[in-house]
This record gives structure tokens, C-alpha cells and sequence, in this order.
């Protein structure tokens, strides 16, 4: 478990203390944001806890973050504190100098991602002599490009968007200044799964077609390396589960994303894709509002959300306590929230008070009936909880501090997944997290 920054003696003790972290405190990430008034979360949250950590206290956010506490906070969020830096994953801020991008119009966060990761998977490819590199996922084919051009390695791209596919291809075979002809190209194919066939069937299939076209004709076929960038929700224990069982993998790098779109059942659970381990599911891990963790896991990383400055803190916060008590006054008058727009409320300053919002919103949500009257009693709300944003400002501070933990409880649960197949599995940081918040890559090499 070198990749904590905690020291755990086995997989199963970290696994222990984080679900007992999470079971304790799942009141932070238990319900939706809209619905923490209604819920009445805030009255879980120490009031010794509040003014220390208000978004305006940056010194005390920034020690908390770093794991660090002050002497004089109250021992309960001390121990907190502690427990939710030694239950991540070691982030290392060192800036290194980007390399200068051949392409255009391409965004500072996808270049840096594109150049990180295409050197890690060269150097990895490079100690194993694997020349054959497979992308589930490829995408716009900018990292495949990459790798086929600076790696001198043969990529095949598969995407499930035709769009992309032909876009990645015309990129690729482009003939620029820029894009010198190599001996090794990345070609792209459409991956649609039909009912009759499983997704390994068709790789297996793909691949071997692919094969044929570059006439690789030795026996047994040549290893293969299998690569996912920001593999989305389930498609990443998806990708593990094909490294497993595909013989022609050899090593597999994988960047997961977007936690919250992974798919959890409370019945049947074997048909879940979290958790994998053995080790995570002895400790029955089904923590309430698991859905909400996944969401949890999926924002910005305390060092990515700690760019912003107080004030953009300030908006967004209020923004959602009044977006919640919106959806408290709903629930009362049982009035279903139905978006007109895609943001029923566009909000500006901070200066704009809780009755600009109302009027919006009613507007925005297509409340029925009198406007008049939901204005007089939103406003009644309002007045009513109007104290509670001190502590609304601190539950965002708890979840961005406890939003680590829920992120590494996922991705450890993979690493160990595949630990127990007998995969030699490790996680690494491969980006910036203040530029690319999903910045661990999964390594894993089967023994030979």
C-alpha cells in the first residue's frame, strides 16, 4: 500500500479503517447537495466545527488538507482531520515542464494529459518489448497519435462513437509537415458490441483482423499492451476484467473516471462492479448513500478546488444552500422540480440576494400557480434558515477534505481485485491534480 500516505500493514486493515471513516461520517455525502436542508444534515456538524473551518479561514483548509491540525481544535476534528489525510492516495505537487504541443486548438489539461501519459506508456512498453498497443476508449485518437509517432509503436484505437473514429483516422494518415510517415501508425475502428457477441468476442475478433493487416504472422502472436485514458464509469472493471481473461494482454495502463456513473444494485450484488476484492467485500461494504460516495469520489481533488479564490467559494456555496431550500420548499408543497432550462438559475455576484434567486427559480423550475405566493413562502424559508449557510460553508470544506478518501477506497479496491488474480497491480500518479483531477494511472503486468 505504498501509494497511501498512510502506513497499513495489509490491504484489509485499510480497508477496515476507511469503511469505519465513511460509516462514521456518511452524513457528509449521504444525500444529494438539494437535499441537505431537507435532510436536515447540517445538525449533524459539531458546532466547535463551523467557525474553524468557514471558507473564509483559508489557513486552517490548507493545514487540514496537508493532514496538518492546530492544537486548539477540538480533538474529534483533529482525528478526523488525520484519518482522511492517512486514507489517501500520496499526491506529489511537483511541477515539471511541459513539452511544447504539435496541435492546435487542443486544451492546456488535454496536452498535458496526452504527453504524461504517452511517456509512461512508451517507457513501460519499452522494459517489456511490447510493440502493440491497444486503447479501449480512444476517443479523438490524440494520445494514439502520440504514441504511434514518438513511441514508434503500432496503436489500434477502439471507439464506440463513428464520429470519432473517423476523425481520429483522418488525423492520423494526415499528410503535414507535422506528421511525418513512420513505420508504425495508429489505426482506428468502431467497437460495436452486437447482442449475439460479448465485448471480448469482438476485441478478440478486432484484434486478430488487425493483426492480419500488418502481417504479424509468428506464433504465438505478439504481446499486447491495453491502454484506457479517462475510461468511464464501469468500462474501467470492465477493461480489468478483459486484461484478465484476453491471453494476448500482456500489461495494462488505465486512467479511470467519472465514479459517479458506475452502476451499483443492492440486489443481485454479484452483478456490481464495486467492490471487486475479496478483501473489500469480507468487510460488507455498503456504505448508506453509496450512489452519493461514487459522486463523492468523482469532484475535484482538494488541491484542484483550492485554485479557486474565496469569493468563486462564496458563490458556489450559496448557490447551493439556495438551490436547497428551493428544494425543501418543494417538498413541502410536494411540487415535482422540473428544469425549463438547462440552469434554471443563472447566478452572478454573491451580491445577488436570495430574492433574485426565487424569482428565477420559479421561472426556471416552472413552479404552478400563484408566483406571488411560492415568493412569500420561499421567502419565509429563507428567513427561517438563514443561519444555517455558516454550516453549509463547512460541510463543503468536510466533503472536499473527505472526497480522497472515497476516490482511493476505489481505486485500491481495483489494485487489490487484481493482486488476488495473481496480477502484479500499483497505482501511480501520472498528472497534475491541480491541472487533471483524475491523475492515477493503474499499472498491472502479468507474471510470466
Amino acid at each position: 500500500m505504498e501509494f497511501l500516505n498512510g502506513q497499513f500493514e495489509r490491504d484489509d486493515v485499510y480497508f477496515r479503517e476507511t469503511m469505519q471513516l465513511l460509516s462514521d461520517f456518511n452524513w457528509i455525502y449521504k444525500c444529494r447537495n438539494t437535499d441537505i436542508i431537507a435532510d436536515g444534515i447540517l445538525h449533524f456538524i459539531p458546532a466547535d466545527w463551523i467557525p474553524i473551518l468557514q471558507l473564509n479561514c483559508f489557513e486552517n483548509i490548507q493545514m487540514a488538507i496537508k493532514g496538518e491540525i492546530n492544537l486548539s481544535w477540538p480533538l474529534d476534528l483533529t482525528k478526523f482531520v488525520i484519518s482522511c489525510w492517512r486514507l489517501s492516495l500520496r499526491i506529489n505537487l511537483a511541477q515539471k515542464e511541459e513539452a511544447l504541443s504539435k496541435w492546435k486548438k487542443v486544451n492546456p489539461k488535454k496536452i498535458h494529459e496526452v504527453v504524461n501519459f504517452s511517456q509512461l506508456i512508451g517507457k513501460k512498453c519499452a522494459e517489456k518489448e511490447i510493440k502493440h498497443v491497444v486503447d479501449i476508449g480512444a476517443g479523438l485518437g490524440y494520445l494514439d497519435k502520440e504514441l504511434s509517432d514518438r513511441c514508434d509503436l503500432h496503436v489500434l484505437g477502439l471507439e464506440r462513437d463513428a464520429y470519432r473514429v473517423l476523425a481520429a483516422s483522418q488525423r492520423a494518415t494526415a499528410d503535414t509537415p507535422e506528421n511525418v510517415p513512420t513505420r508504425c501508425r495508429a489505426i482506428f475502428k468502431e467497437l460495436a458490441v452486437k447482442s449475439e457477441d460479448t465485448l471480448e468476442d469482438q476485441i478478440e475478433s478486432v484484434v486478430a483482423n488487425w493483426f492480419g493487416e500488418l502481417k504479424v504472422e509468428h506464433e504465438p502472436s505478439p504481446p499486447l499492451c491495453m491502454i484506457g485514458l479517462h475510461s468511464c464509469g464501469d468500462l474501467s472493471p470492465i477493461m480489468m476484467k478483459l486484461f484478465m481473461n484476453i491471453r494476448h494482454f500482456h500489461s495494462l495502463l488505465l486512467v479511470s473516471c467519472c465514479y459517479h456513473r458506475m452502476d451499483w444494485k443492492k440486489e443481485p450484488v454479484d452483478d456490481n462492479l464495486f467492490p471487486l476484492s475479496n478483501s473489500l467485500k469480507s468487510k460488507h461494504c455498503e456504505p448508506e448513500g453509496i450512489q452519493n460516495l461514487f459522486r463523492l469520489a468523482a469532484q475535484e481533488t482538494p488541491n484542484h478546488w483550492m485554485q479557486q479564490n474565496t469569493l468563486n467559494c462564496k458563490r458556489q456555496a450559496q448557490h447551493t444552500f439556495y438551490r436547497s431550500l428551493v428544494q425543501l420548499y418543494a417538498n413541502r408543497e410536494g411540487i415535482q422540480l422540473l428544469k425549463q432550462q438547462r440552469k434554471p438559475v443563472k447566478m452572478q455576484n454573491t451580491s445577488d440576494g436570495f430574492e433574485e434567486y426565487v424569482d428565477q427559480a420559479i421561472h426556471g423550475f416552472g413552479l404552478p400557480g400563484q408566483v406571488a405566493d411560492h415568493r412569500q413562502k420561499l421567502l419565509n424559508i429563507y428567513h427561517s434558515n438563514a443561519h444555517l449557510l455558516a454550516a453549509l460553508e463547512t460541510l463543503i470544506v468536510l466533503q472536499v477534505l473527505l472526497q480522497p478518501v472515497a476516490e482511493a477506497l476505489i481505486l485500491v479496491d481495483r489494485v487489490v481485485y487484481l493482486r488476488e488474480n495473481g496480477i502484479d497491480a500499483s497505482l501511480q500518479q501520472i498528472f497534475d491534480d491541480r491541472i487533471s483531477p483524475r491523475c492515477f494511472v493503474t499499472l498491472a503486468e502479468k507474471s510470466k
